[in-house]
């Protein structure tokens, strides 16, 4: 699949329709940022060195997102230059400031790959259909929700999120046969209640399914994978809420790949959520 330019991906970010929730972009190749501390730490520079302020921070901060700028990318040090990247921005907050660079908008981490499908509705959809439909809610964890009773509702969509990658995907092949493919750090549920990310997966490992079912892997493998990615944000910014369900196993929204990447979830055995480590 041919590479969007980065004013193409970018202009993705600003999509809303009167039927659907706004499309934002998931940064791809060179730019791509894919962990929270990085994202954060490009966004504390940015302010830093006065390209943002500190409102804008905070909110991109808060909502998982970073600055970009054009010309201008993360891996230059790894890759030299390239077709959309000719010198490097860092994501550290204490790196020297650059004169002079052009704003471009800002990007997401996520994700799944384009064929995964989610619950909408009750009714599984790839992501990208279900986007094109207007589609408005996604089903998720109820604040009741428990690890023996995980319950289920609808959510409202903030944002889908979409991007070009060229990145190693995790296929997830499971006894009973479902199969879902997953970026690394997408965050899957274990038997257990805990949300682990997918590249710390291996075979015999048991995730739970959207009925409390324990699902065993039967097979993780790792593919090199070139394509669009695309992933839910809900509105609600209440961490059960924005446990969803793919292919019947229960797995985290964009928001935990993002503002809440360093914090320890677990499904609780009692009718509530459980949040250690924050």
């Amino acid at each position: 699949m041919k590479r969007l330019s980065y004013l193409v991906v970018l202009a993705c970010a600003v999509l809303s329709t009167t039927a659907s929730a706004q499309l934002s972009t998931r940064c791809f190749t060179d730019d791509q940022l894919t962990t929270y501390t990085l994202s954060q730490g490009r966004n504390n520079w940015s302010f830093r060195c006065g390209y943002i302020t500190q409102a804008k921070r905070d909110f991109l901060n808060a909502e998982g997102e970073y600055q970009v700028y054009a010309s201008g990318c993360y891996s230059f040090a790894a890759t030299g230059p390239t077709a959309t990247c000719t010198f490097f921005i860092p994501a550290d907050e204490n790196a020297p400031c650059i004169p002079g660079l052009v704003k471009l908008g800002t990007c997401v981490t996520g994700c799944y790959t384009a064929k995964e499908k989610v619950s909408f509705g009750g009714e599984y959809w790839p992501i990208a259909d279900a986007y094109a439909s207007g589609v408005r809610t996604v089903t998720a964890l109820t604040k009741d929700a428990s690890l023996v009773a995980p319950t289920t509702g609808e959510q409202a969509i903030r944002a889908f999120v979409a991007g070009e990658t060229v990145e190693d995907v995790f296929a997830l092949q499971t006894v009973d046969g479902r199969h879902v493919e997953v970026t690394s750090e997408h965050p899957m549920v274990l038997a257990t209640g805990e949300m682990v990310k997918a590249k710390t997966l291996q075979a015999g490992d048991v995730l739970l399914g959207v009925r409390g079912e324990k699902v065993e892997l039967q097979d993780v493998s790792v593919f090199r994978y070139e394509g669009t990615t695309w992933n839910v944000q809900p509105l609600s910014k209440e961490k059960i809420e924005n446990v969803l369900d793919v292919e019947g196993l229960l797995t985290g929204s964009v928001r935990f790949q993002n503002e809440w990447a360093d914090d320890h979830y677990r499904l609780s055995l009692r009718d509530e959520a459980s949040v250690d480590g924050l």
